[in-house]
């Protein structure tokens, strides 16, 4: 199941990615990140009140000790999307996406460092063959104009995605090792996420003459929060699992670029497309390598 879990939180995923790109048109980052996460912390507040849903908050369930475990998973993730919104406001989302899938190499070095975790040869053989495609990656970029390993929008991306391959260790830690209930750690991290955003937001748009100023609406930006706030109530369904592998959840979570890709052909016309099909197929053999390697 756990296996499932972290497809779904992949599909989820990708949909945020075509919302998030959707959010950044016209858009400054700062605002666009202070205001999806405060949707995605308005999807919680009801849990905290009402008995009558099948998921209940205790607005107290956290002690003190634990809401400070909790700081530097919200700390690493507000640093996460503000570099990566930049990013995905500069590159297509084919090629944002692509440098995001690296993050299964830096949760595997994590996985590693802090729970043994070893891959199988044959996964280690999926592993290189997602390198591989950034080969593919790089002669697309050119076609495009981006040089990939010298772009400083491909450079916050990258660092976004170590960012965010740090939370994901970190994330079992939380529920693995100190056992804290993972529906307090999703609902009370949004909560400080929301916090967070809103102590760089205030003074960068005071700044700018007006907290008003710096967004255009689109529905696209609460739908950035929501559907972050479901793919990681998918993803943390699959941590349970005391089976289940950080470094292999972060690859089925990469399955986002395709539904991503797919949807941004559609909805953004972007170019080269048979060539970054190419790149694509070559991230899912990959992936079905490292699934099947087990």
């Amino acid at each position: 199941m756990w296996i499932a879990y972290g497809l779904g939180a992949g599909v989820m995923l990708g949909l945020y990615d075509v919302w998030t790109k959707k959010a950044m048109t016209g858009n400054a980052v700062i605002p666009v990140v202070m205001w999806s996460s405060l949707f995605g912390a308005l999807v919680w507040v009801p849990t905290l009140f009402s008995g009558a849903l099948p998921i209940h908050i205790d607005p107290f369930g956290l002690s003190f000790r634990e809401h400070a475990l909790l700081l530097p998973k919200g700390v690493a993730m507000t640093a996460s999307w503000i570099l990566a919104y930049y990013a995905v406001r500069e590159l297509p989302i084919s090629i944002a996406g692509a440098v995001r899938a690296s993050g299964p190499l830096w949760t595997l070095a994590g996985g590693f460092v802090m729970f043994r975790e070893l891959l199988t040869p044959m996964q280690f053989l999926g592993l290189m063959i997602t390198v591989l495609s950034y080969y593919v990656l790089s002669v697309v970029g050119r076609k495009e104009g981006i040089v990939v390993f010298r772009n400083t929008a491909v450079l916050l991306m990258l660092s976004a995605t170590v960012l965010s391959a740090v939370t994901t260790v970190y994330d079992k830690y939380l529920v693995v090792q100190l056992q804290l209930p993972v529906l307090e750690i999703q609902a009370h991290s949004a909560f400080q996420r929301c916090a967070l955003s809103a102590l760089v937001f205030v003074p960068y748009m005071l700044r700018r003459g007006g907290l008003g100023s710096g967004l255009t609406w689109s529905w696209a930006v609460p739908l950035v929060g929501v559907s972050w706030v479901l793919a990681e109530l998918i993803y943390f369904h699959a941590l349970m699992d005391p089976q289940a592998m950080v470094s292999l959840l972060s690859v089925l979570r990469r399955t986002s670029l395709i539904v991503a890709f797919l949807l941004s052909a559609l909805l953004f016309r972007e170019a080269n497309l048979w060539q970054k099909t190419l790149m694509i197929l070559v991230l899912i053999a990959g992936m079905a390598i490292l699934i099947l390697g087990r």
